[in-house]
């Protein structure tokens, strides 16, 4: 396996890891001792916000070595580059993908505090 895959399997469960904590936390607060629920939106957009800004730092880092990929493949014996540049394109598009995952999964706790706290208005 090499250097680079292992270091997006790290990366891809420290961010696991740090969802999972998070999501804890916040049901551990609930249970010990309810969070406001705007205190609780806020902190979810603010992690929404660098998760998102994470994201497409990922993004634009897939972009970029795809960018030498298709410079490489066309310089004579920089093939091996070239398929280097795009597997570590392919995964920081993963790694964004994962990011995604968690963004969706706070939208979707985002719609259950409006939607619980809408019916008690």
């Amino acid at each position: 396996m090499s250097p680079r895959k292992i270091w997006i399997i790290i990366a891809t469960c420290l961010i696991g890891t740090t969802a999972l904590l998070y999501t804890h936390q916040l049901q551990a607060t609930e249970v010990d001792q309810p969070l406001d629920w705007k205190e609780e939106l806020k902190q979810i957009d603010d992690e929404i916000k660098a998760t998102e800004n994470q994201r497409d730092r990922y993004l634009a880092a897939a972009r970029r070595a795809e960018d030498e990929g298709i410079r490489w493949q066309f310089m004579q014996n920089q093939k091996q580059e070239a398929r280097r540049a795009f597997q570590r394109a392919e995964d920081k598009k993963q790694a964004a993908r994962m990011l995604q995952g968690r963004i969706d999964a706070l939208n979707a706790r985002k719609a259950q505090i409006l939607q619980e706290n809408s019916r008690g208005k």
